[in-house]
């Protein structure tokens, strides 16, 4: 195989690329199937089973559903106490008035310790530093903080030795009363039961939750008391900052003990509740499915998956691989048949392959999201419809379409039961968008997606005798998906035209507006080839309507087939208003500047970034004729001249490559050729259009577009028809006095 040069290497034309495009798609949709055996999708209770009689072909557990299960093992964890264990650290009395005693004793020594300090003022300023230091030191030792208000409040309320063993005293009253009960580590709220298990003596006995304290109850309880009690509120929040250093709880709470009994109480919870033995039926054919049934498929569909070997897997993906294969070969055979110009152009191919990845996305999204609601209605294949006709044409949009309901379906686990409604509101709003003229028509397609899913989602649902309930929530999915896929087309229809760069109906009209840049450029600089452009679209637009070619394209390739002119537009007859420049030109010099205008406007339109299809009419228009007129007269100045010199007075090409542009090629020379006939009647202007026609047609400059002999024909009528209206006779008004005078 010959090694690819940077120099022969073109990506948008390469076989290589075009093998590659359809491989990665094949690839990328076969990864989004699901896992599971693709039987059905959607056991919705209530509908009727479409297919043969499914027999079990090994046997299987039936498993619970998710929310039976679910609520069996609430039950079973709800029945099982949280684990405390005995406290045997610093609970007992003994050991919490003992820290108490100590910690009033460190407050005492600093109350002492600050009188002496304020009698002193007249230390020295040395001396009273180091005072300062110490009784920061002493403040520090009693392992919290108390704010200058709270040692306030102290000083003032409880500064006396009594005063002090008096807050002490009311302190230890109040823990007392808090001691009644036992105390937990844990608030209650976190607990589920009412009841709680602690060990003791290796024994484990229960308790009621309401007989115990959490620390919550206690701060609370001990905090109305001190509020009650004081009056200050200062020193009732320095009683509950001292109280609090000394809630110690009775019981600790096991974590790691209680989550193993929980964890052994889950695992002994069935997840099944029957059993489905080989060769029994599991649905028959037009069978409602009720909750049992809709159990045992779900549970068949499990068992066989988990059931699936290596060998299986792969036999399995194999084929997945070979049916998307068979999928995307279909449209590629449909392109290169039909649409040779898509299938060559890989820019085009990639945008298709995208727009079917995008749908099989959407597809495979709508089995991830496990909710309760028919979100497979909302996968928008009508947005594939209406940009494949917008971007391409109808016939593409339609067998496209179909292979993407096809591969949205399977790609959801075989749910063909969407494949109906999806294909209706799809080749609905194919044709809601086949003559679009403006941007905003994309969203009166909302009303052909309404109508296409209703029938679809009605018809399907009345033949299975589905519940009423489930139509309703099948329809209000399908109106959400009318909604939204005219929003969404709009917004990916500009994403498509900006990064493929490709031309639609819309761009062309957008750039029939005669504001754009280029052409208020020509019409101002060159009016007679504005004028000259103006009246081609007119011959253009109606002669392809006739033949079935693209009518806006047409015209709006008349507008700018002519913009290279708008570089010395004194050179060109058109434009000429006394004296001609060529006079002082030889032939060659002039056939050289006329010919200028081809590259001029190639150079104008890439510039300003005009689509390829409208670049196309700059230089096929003329295709590769002679600038015959300045080629006469070189051989009438000259004599017989070199033949091999011919190239300098012939336009460089390409012939048309297509009808349109092929129309444009016949409308410029006889738009020309008509104007300059005197007194033009319908017989001299037939005899014109068919001698252009046919001097065409020789010339060679016709073959290579795909104008049949009728399609002349038809184009010949057309051309007539349009300029007779053009040239049609006016009534001689009679003179008045004044004019004769004049």
């Amino acid at each position: 195989m010959p090694k690819l040069s940077k120099s022969n290497f073109d990506f948008s034309s390469s076989k290589l690329i075009r093998f590659l495009i359809g491989l990665v798609t094949v690839i990328i949709v076969t990864s989004m199937f699901p896992k599971y055996e693709t039987i059905e999708t959607d056991y919705t209770v209530g509908m009727v089973w479409s297919k043969e009689d499914l027999i079990a072909p090994f046997s299987f557990p039936i498993y619970k559903s998710q929310n039976v299960y679910q609520k069996e093992v609430d039950e079973a964890r709800s029945r099982v106490y949280p684990l405390f264990e005995l406290n045997a650290g610093k609970h007992s009395e003994l050991n919490w008035l003992d820290s108490l005693n100590g910690l009033f004793i460190k407050i005492q020594k600093i109350l002492d310790y600050e009188k002496e300090f304020e009698k002193e003022k007249s230390l020295p300023e040395e001396k009273r530093t180091t005072d300062e230091k110490t009784l920061s030191r002493l403040k520090s030792e009693l392992g919290f903080t108390l704010t200058e208000a709270e040692w306030n409040s102290i000083k003032s309320s409880a500064g006396s030795q009594q005063e002090l063993d008096a807050l002490k005293k009311k302190i230890i009253q109040s823990l007392n009363q808090i001691y009644d009960r036992k105390l937990i580590d844990i608030t209650k709220s976190t607990i589920t039961s009412q009841k709680i298990a602690f060990i003791k003596n290796k024994v484990e006995e229960t308790i009621d939750l309401q007989d115990v304290r959490d620390p919550d109850d206690a701060e609370r309880l001990l905090k109305a008391d001190y509020d009650s009690y004081f009056k200050d509120l200062e020193l009732s929040a320095v009683a509950l900052k001292l109280s609090k250093r000394f809630i110690y709880p009775d019981y600790v709470y096991n974590r790691a003990e209680t989550e193993k009994i929980l964890n052994s109480v889950t695992e002994a919870v069935p997840k099944t509740f029957g059993l489905v033995r080989e060769n029994e039926r599991i649905v028959s054919k037009h069978e409602p499915i009720n909750e049992v049934t809709k159990l045992k498929l779900e549970s068949y569909k499990r068992v066989r998956n988990e059931q699936m070997g290596t060998s299986d897997f792969y036999m399995q993906q194999t084929g997945r691989f070979l049916f998307v294969g068979v999928m995307i070969f279909l449209i590629a055979i449909f392109l290169f048949k039909m649409r040779t110009g898509i299938f060559e152009d890989n820019m085009k191919l990639i945008l298709i392959s995208t727009i079917v990845l995008l749908q099989c996305l959407f597809s495979y999204l709508s089995l991830q999201l496990k909710i309760n609601y028919p979100i497979e209605y909302i996968i928008f294949v009508p947005v594939a419809a209406m940009l494949l006709t917008i971007v391409f044409d109808s016939r593409v949009a339609v067998y496209v379409v179909i292979v993407i309901c096809i591969l949205v379906s399977a790609v959801r686990g075989g749910d063909y039961d969407i494949f109906i409604p999806n294909f209706c509101a799809s080749i609905l709003v194919v044709y809601s968008v086949r003559d679009i003229k403006n941007r905003s028509q994309i969203f009166t397609s909302m009303i052909y997606i309404l109508a296409g899913y209703f029938i679809g989602i009605i018809a399907i649902g009345l033949e299975r005798y589905d519940d009423f309930n489930v139509i309703r929530s099948q329809l209000v999915a399908a109106g959400l998906n009318a909604l939204l896929s005219p929003i969404l087309a709009y917004g990916l229809l500009i994403f498509y035209e900006r990064v493929f760069r490709v031309a639609t109906d819309l761009v062309f009209l957008e750039l029939s507006d005669f504001n754009h840049p280029l052409l208020r450029d020509l019409s101002s600089r060159a009016p007679g080839t504005f004028h000259h452009s103006i009246l081609m679209g007119n011959l253009s637009e109606h002669a392809a309507k006739e033949i079935g070619a693209n009518q806006i394209l047409a015209r709006v390739g008349c507008y700018y087939h002519d913009i290279g002119k708008i570089h010395n537009p004194d050179y060109f007859v058109e434009n000429q208003m006394d004296s001609n420049k060529h006079d002082d030109l030889n032939p060659s010099l002039s056939a050289k500047m006329i010919i200028s205008h081809v590259r001029n406007g190639i150079k104008l339109a890439e510039k300003f970034r005009l689509p390829k299809e409208i670049i196309n009419f700059i230089p096929m228009h003329h295709g590769t004729n002679l600038v015959s007129y300045f080629y006469e007269k070189a051989r009438t100045d000259e004599g017989e001249i070199d033949t091999t010199h011919e190239y300098i007075y012939r336009y460089p090409g390409p012939k048309p490559q297509t009808r349109e542009t092929g129309i444009v090629m016949l409308a410029d020379s006889v738009e020309a050729a008509t104007r300059s006939i005197e007194e033009p009647t319908p017989a001299k202007l037939e005899t014109q259009i068919s001698e252009i026609i046919r001097a065409r047609f020789l010339d060679g400059e016709l073959d290579e577009c795909d104008l049949t002999l009728k399609d002349l024909i038809k184009i010949k009528q057309s051309f007539l028809k349009t300029l007779v209206g053009i040239h049609h006779h006016r009534i001689r008004y009679p003179e008045t006095e004044d004019d004769k005078e004049d």
